[in-house]
């Protein structure tokens, strides 16, 4: 496991979210996706963490290369453009990925206070970062 994943999963789970599910992809755009539950308030809301891909990328690629950010959404992203528009996006650039992944934790975090539950049952998602 990459360094950056490992640290994104101890993040989660210190936060209250466990990894239910890894999905490899078969997209260009993605290396993967995390189906991720929360274990605390609003206790079982999953999204979706997808790694993905430098647009730029033109050289063969092996599995984990070329990620160069993750973005979080509610449900899997039918393309590129849909999982960049999610909830919230971690850069992968070089410099300060512990601010960055702080911040992505804090932005997930966030979005799980957000969601109102009436009748024991999630509200329609009414969060914009």
């Amino acid at each position: 496991m990459h360094a950056y994943k490992n640290q994104l999963w101890h993040g989660l789970v210190d936060q209250g979210w466990e990894i239910v599910e890894v999905v490899a992809s078969d997209e260009w755009w993605a290396d993967e996706f995390w189906k991720v539950q929360s274990l605390r308030n609003r206790w079982g809301l999953e999204i979706i963490l997808a790694f993905l891909v430098n647009p730029l990328w033109d050289a063969p690629r092996k599995k984990g290369q070329g990620v160069w950010s993750i973005s979080a959404s509610e449900g899997f992203p039918g393309d590129r453009l849909g999982a960049e528009k999610g909830i919230a996006d971690l850069c992968m650039a070089k410099g300060r990925f512990d601010e960055k992944l702080a911040a992505f934790l804090a932005a997930l975090d966030a979005y799980r206070n957000s969601q109102q539950v009436h009748g024991g049952e999630a509200a329609e998602p009414h969060y914009d970062l």
